[in-house]
């Protein structure tokens, strides 16, 4: 029941702004699309999607800690680790749930035949833009880490080394597993340590300005 509270209270403080729900909801309708007219091309109806959830998922912790946003939550009976576990679960759900929608019309629309959408390159690339991009903003707050992964996304020789787009669509036999292990060994590092930091860590708040 206190995990089910501090889910609700990251809904009434959201940390998802609406404009990024709605942008997805965009991103999934034209992907629909897409993939009516060409039922092979779930990577290009997911692509917009998966960069979206770079920036959905950067919803920052410490920044908002600090500001005093979650003092009610924080100073409640709540676990620590609870409290974490709400707000990455919140800030990746809308992603998340916007890719299983492009998984289930490119099941529908290709009959079956194609599951592109869910091939192990690709939930590679979810999980990294979920729990990587989550656990990296944990230290700081959603501005600076979408100009963090704006140049890892835009800049070629940086994107080529450490952008996970590149692996959506791969699978065991035709990807990079190491690329795949190292991607997902990253995200879950990444997650540990933001899981700690708001566990071990203090957020003292910002004097008034």
């Amino acid at each position: 029941m206190r995990f089910l509270y501090a889910v609700r209270y990251f809904h009434i403080v959201p940390v998802v702004p609406p404009l990024f729900v709605v942008a997805l909801a965009i991103a999934v309708v034209a992907g629909a699309m897409r993939l009516m007219n060409d039922p092979s091309a779930a990577i290009d109806a997911l692509t917009p999607v998966l960069l979206l959830q770079f920036f959905v998922a950067a919803s920052g912790f410490r920044f908002a800690a600090r500001r005093g946003y979650y003092d009610l939550l924080l100073t409640s009976s709540t676990p620590r680790w609870q409290i974490a576990l709400a707000h990455c679960l919140v800030s990746i759900l809308p992603g998340i749930v916007s890719w299983l929608c492009i998984g289930a019309f490119e099941a529908a629309t290709s009959r079956g035949t194609r599951w592109l959408s869910i091939a192990p390159g690709t939930c590679a690339a979810c999980i990294a833009a979920s729990l990587l991009a989550w656990g990296v903003a944990a230290f700081s707050s959603r501005t600076a880490t979408t100009v963090v992964w704006l140049l890892v996304l835009t800049i070629p020789s940086m994107a080529r080394v450490a952008s996970p787009v590149q692996l959506m669509g791969t699978t065991w036999s035709t990807g990079d597993r190491f690329m795949l292990v190292t991607v997902c060994a990253s995200a879950l590092i990444a997650f540990g340590a933001a899981m700690v930091s708001i566990v071990r860590g203090s957020a003292p708040l910002e004097a008034a300005q």
